[in-house]
C-alpha cells in the first residue's frame, strides 16, 4: 500500500485539508449501514478499505519548465474517481491509539 499523506501543489486546492493531504471519503448513513457499521466508531477507529473505481474525470498537463528539469518530462496527472464498490473490514478490532502505542 502506499500512504497518501503526500505534501504536492495542489495542498491549497479546494477540498483540501488544514490537517493533512490525505484524501477522504463520506459516507452517508445507509452506506455506513450497508458495509455493517451501525454503531458510531471510536475517532481514531482504522479501518481496511477495498473497492473499485472509476476515473469519471482525468487532467494531464505538461511540466513546467523549472519542474521538467528536476521531475523529468512526464506530465502532471489528475483523477477524479467515483467508488463504483466497497467492502469494509476492521473497525473496532483495532483504534490508531491501540496500533501505534500497543493493548493497555
Amino acid at each position: 500500500m502506499v500512504n497518501m499523506n503526500i505534501k504536492d501543489d495542489d495542498a491549497g486546492m479546494c477540498c483540501s485539508s488544514d490537517y493533512n493531504s490525505c484524501p477522504t471519503i463520506y459516507l452517508s448513513d445507509a452506506q455506513c449501514e450497508a458495509l455493517g457499521v451501525t454503531t458510531a466508531p471510536a475517532a481514531g477507529t482504522v479501518y481496511t478499505i477495498q473497492c473499485k473505481a472509476v476515473a469519471i474525470s482525468v487532467t494531464s498537463s505538461m511540466e513546467e519548465a523549472d519542474e521538467a528539469k528536476t521531475e523529468g518530462d512526464a506530465p502532471d496527472v489528475r483523477l477524479t474517481l467515483q467508488i463504483t464498490d466497497m467492502e469494509l473490514s476492521g473497525g473496532a478490532e483495532k483504534s490508531a491509539a491501540s496500533i501505534l502505542y500497543g493493548s493497555t
